[in-house]
């Protein structure tokens, strides 16, 4: 189980990591015998993410060159994943053969920075480069303050639903892992360190669940879910849990005085027997008077996982009923519970 869990670990790292790199592939360019450049620099030294062009949020997209023929129509767009944010052409009457287009950042940058596609295309030939927008802080643009706060409220769902311990946590945590995948995504962009896709934001928002799912999963309370499903499961396969029953050397050595502050029990209704040999009274299995060696939890009677008191060494608790492996306790002035009835111990 353990290396289970630390396989889905590891592929789930994996997953997010993969996500999260930088690829050094190039974009597709068909020149079709143009010459072009972006801001004075050639699109064959910043088509690869490796190397995008770095411009300020007030600067100025410029797509320029020449073709092979006279062309009509120069277009310059702004692409992140799948949406083109925001575009600008030039028509030419009559054709010309040299063409610009250009972008204002300033109109863009308020909505998002980062990372970006630019695709330049006029009549005869279409390129891709890539842009990174600096000089503003992501957490001020609307992009930026929607991804945070979408990661942020998957982050604390998905925290909530691993320390509420319910059978619900893990997919709860997976929900939550979905906005934290999706909106890390998102930031990443934003930041310049992701390209933003269908692919990406998938594998993040996937791999988050997964992890969200696996920390529901690990930090829940197996050891009493069963019990706390049904605490009329039979002995053999209701849960038991840790007993916290000193062995012989440490009752032996317990404090005197601890041992002194022990109430006595109450006295016996049934006069003792004047004739006739000693006989032991068989084990009566409830209700009787018990205590405990160490502190022990007290689970609610209808809500098995939450914890209404606790039994402490040094009192005497009423035992009213066993059931399987479990016991119904008053605890003194608290509510009534269940505790395992491996942890507390029959007077005499």
């Amino acid at each position: 189980m353990r290396s289970h869990a630390l396989r889905l670990v590891l592929l789930t790292a994996i997953a997010v990591g993969g996500s999260m790199s930088v690829s050094g592939s190039a974009l597709a360019a068909d020149q079709g015998g143009c010459t072009t450049t972006l801001n004075g620099v050639e699109v064959e030294r910043i088509a690869s993410l490796n190397s995008p062009l770095e411009l300020s949020a007030t600067d100025t997209v410029v797509f320029a060159g020449t073709g092979p023929t006279p062309t009509e129509t120069v277009r310059v767009a702004l692409i992140v994943g799948p949406i083109t944010v925001d575009s600008g052409s030039t028509t030419y009457l009559p054709a010309a053969a040299e063409f610009s287009a250009s972008l204002d950042l300033d109109e863009v940058s308020p909505y998002g920075v980062g990372l970006f596609r630019v695709r330049g295309s006029t009549d005869q030939c279409v390129v891709e480069v890539w842009l990174r927008i600096s000089g503003r802080s992501p957490l001020t643009t609307l992009t930026g303050l929607t991804a945070a706060g979408l990661a942020l409220g998957g982050l604390t769902g998905l925290l909530g639903a691993v320390a509420s311990r319910r059978r619900w946590s893990r997919i709860a945590g997976a929900a939550g892992g979905l906005f934290v995948g999706g909106g890390g995504a998102v930031l990443g962009q934003q930041f310049g360190r992701l390209q933003l896709s269908y692919p990406s934001l998938a594998i993040s928002a996937l791999g988050a669940a997964g992890l969200g799912y696996l920390l529901g999963g690990l930090l829940r309370p197996d050891r009493a879910a069963a019990f706390r499903d049904d605490p009329d499961l039979p002995e053999d396969i209701a849960p038991t849990l840790v007993d916290h029953r000193p062995g012989p050397m440490v009752a032996a050595s317990a404090p005197a005085a601890l041992r002194s502050a022990r109430p006595e029990p109450p006295a016996s209704s049934q006069p003792p027997t004047r004739s006739g040999p000693a006989v032991v009274p068989p084990e009566a299995a409830a209700p009787y008077w018990c205590y405990v060696l160490a502190e022990v939890d007290v689970f609610d009677l209808t809500d098995h996982t939450r914890i209404v008191a606790r039994l402490r060494p040094g009192s005497w608790y009423l035992c009213k009923r066993e059931i399987g492996a479990w016991a119904h306790v008053a605890s003194g002035d608290g509510p009534d519970g269940w505790v395992a009835r491996g942890s507390v111990h029959r007077q005499g």
